[in-house]
């Protein structure tokens, strides 16, 4: 692709220092945090075969950790492009490694979405919570989930390009590609991701107020979890598809207007909201230890799979119907602060401690 469309003040994604030096620090803290992080998770939960087969939710969050992994192995290449100030690796390796990156941005977004979605079927159907730990259903959603991974992330690389040797980003043929591309990607990635989360985040409230249930100290922790994870990647991606979409309206703008220099801004501005959609990869690990409270110290190395044990998804079909009647039926239950399950993501009523795991 020979020709680009440049917004107004033919800025780049080198224009701005502050947008460099912001991008450099985040990236080099995400390879810090989320390296060794991501590696202690696929550690843990790889490796855990329990009798009655791994949770859902602990392997959604394996194959989140294993795609923020992988993305933070290319720090080193962006950077070495952010100081100095030329992409090292050429035409292929531009397109390459940023379909590697859109990869990870979609696999990341819809695990996710199904990690809130099982959150939401666990609580509202609980009779569903034996299929839920299903072998053939996880593998048919993961594979699901990378499949559209790797045909979303494709306009990643067919839009990249070196402008003048130097700077590798997107190069689109007309205003049009542009607003479309970065429109769609942010519909796709962002706008309606996460408009299911919200939705499942409101049934299982909604649920949980129906029951009038009491709202002990100890959350489920595994709920914390999931929540925690969508929390975090949605305020770490905002940025970057703020950008996106400004830049899509500014591209559909007079090319003489005020609305129109926006684009160039957004452009230069790109680096370091890039840098921290790149941070969100590195979080999920701190995440996990700030929210297993007072597991970490009792189950040390082994706290993500004592995270994950007891979970609604391992009770069997009876165990689940027998909840559900009882949640029916039962004006209030009382949230026991020890015993029972610790962390349980797929929720559930167990009848010898009368805890309901919301």
């Amino acid at each position: 692709m020979s020709v680009c469309y440049r917004p107004p003040g033919n800025e780049t994604l080198l224009s701005w220092k502050a947008s460099r030096v912001t991008g450099t620090a985040f990236l080099l803290l995400a390879a810090l945090l989320g390296l060794p992080g991501n590696c202690f998770v696929v550690w843990s939960l790889a490796g855990w075969r329990p009798a009655r087969g791994r949770p859902l939710a602990a392997t959604l969050v394996l194959h989140l950790a294993l795609a923020d992994g992988a993305v933070l192995l290319l720090t080193p290449v962006f950077v070495a492009f952010l100081m100095g100030q030329a992409w090292p690796l050429g035409l292929a390796g531009c397109k390459a490694v940023y379909y590697a990156c859109a990869i990870s941005m979609y696999a990341s977004v819809l695990l996710t979405s199904l990690l809130s979605l099982q959150r939401c079927l666990a609580v509202t159907r609980p009779f569903l919570a034996p299929r839920l730990r299903s072998q053939a259903l996880a593998r048919l959603l993961l594979s699901a989930v990378w499949s559209a991974a790797f045909l979303l992330a494709v306009p990643a690389a067919v839009y990249r390009h070196l402008w003048g040797d130097r700077v590798c980003q997107l190069c689109h043929p007309s205003p049009a590609h542009a607003a479309a591309h970065l429109g769609l990607e942010t519909l796709t990635a962002f706008v309606l991701p996460f408009g299911l989360v919200l939705g499942c985040y409101g049934a299982t409230l909604a649920r949980l107020r129906s029951a009038r249930l009491g709202s002990g100290r100890r959350r489920t922790r595994a709920g914390r979890v999931v929540g925690a994870i969508v929390l975090a990647f949605g305020l770490l991606w905002a940025p970057y598809h703020a950008v996106n979409l400004v830049q899509a309206v500014a591209a559909l703008a007079p090319p003489e207007g005020a609305l129109a220099m926006l684009g160039g801004a957004g452009q230069a501005a790109r680096a370091g909201t890039t840098a921290l959609a790149f941070f969100s990869s590195s979080v999920n690990p701190v995440l996990y230890v700030f929210t297993a409270g007072d597991l970490l110290p009792r189950a040390g190395p082994r706290f993500l799979t004592r995270l994950f044990e007891g979970s609604g998804e391992a009770r069997g079909s009876s165990r689940s119907r027998e909840g559900t009647m009882e949640l029916r039926t039962a004006p209030r239950l009382k949230i026991m602060g020890q015993g029972g399950s610790n962390g349980d993501p797929g929720g559930g009523l167990k009848r010898g401690s009368q805890e309901w795991d919301p």
